[in-house]
């Protein structure tokens, strides 16, 4: 019987060594290596526009906008005062930088004043016309002032339309700026005849 008990006893002890053995030389994932692995994870964004290198950008997952500016390195015609520096940036994302140039009709200085009153006083104008817009607004690639030269739209409408070409691209069609906060049919039918998405 104290046989039998000393051969149990070698048993139990032997399945607990082995049990040891395998804990102690199996890998096991330690909570540094996973966050190792999550530091080193990164996003591909897009970036185009008003500055130096457009193309495909590789950066850290928690990257901010301001990463991807200073990648890409700005132009001297970038237009800061539409950019979030701060925004973060998500994988796949398209960013379009504008500028203070470029677009369609583009307005600079007192022409954009003169053209902001006529559009005020011309508020009667007849179909056909522009209310003092000899072309139509590029939405894609307008800047602030620019924007708010279109009827219906004020500096928040604006704003809201270049963050919203930001984080989702290029408009693929004049209707698709009531994807926009604060612009519906009645808005889009105002402003219909003045913009478009090319030159």
């Amino acid at each position: 019987m104290e046989k039998k008990l000393r051969l149990l006893w070698w048993g139990i002890l032997g399945v607990l060594l082995v049990l040891a053995a395998v804990k102690l030389f199996l890998p096991v994932n330690s909570p540094v290596e996973v966050n190792q692995a999550e530091e080193n994870r990164e996003i591909v964004v897009y970036i185009s526009g008003a500055v130096v290198h457009p193309g495909l950008l590789h950066l850290p997952l928690n990257a901010r906008l301001d990463d991807a500016l200073q990648a890409a390195e700005l132009t001297a015609e970038a237009d800061l005062e539409v950019l979030n520096p701060a925004q973060k940036l998500k994988d796949g994302q398209k960013i379009i930088v504008a500028s203070k140039s470029t677009g369609t009709g583009q307005l600079t200085g007192n022409e954009t004043q003169n053209k902001t009153q006529n559009k005020t006083e011309n508020s009667a104008a007849q179909p056909g016309t522009t209310d003092g817009l000899s072309t139509k607004v590029n939405i894609n690639t307008a800047g602030i002032n620019e924007l708010d030269t279109i009827p219906g739209i004020g500096p928040a409408l604006a704003q809201r339309i270049i963050d919203y070409r930001t984080e989702n691209g290029w408009f693929s069609a004049p209707e698709e700026i009531q994807n926009v906060s604060g612009i519906g049919s009645k808005t889009y039918e105002k402003m219909e005849k003045y913009i478009s998405i090319s030159p």
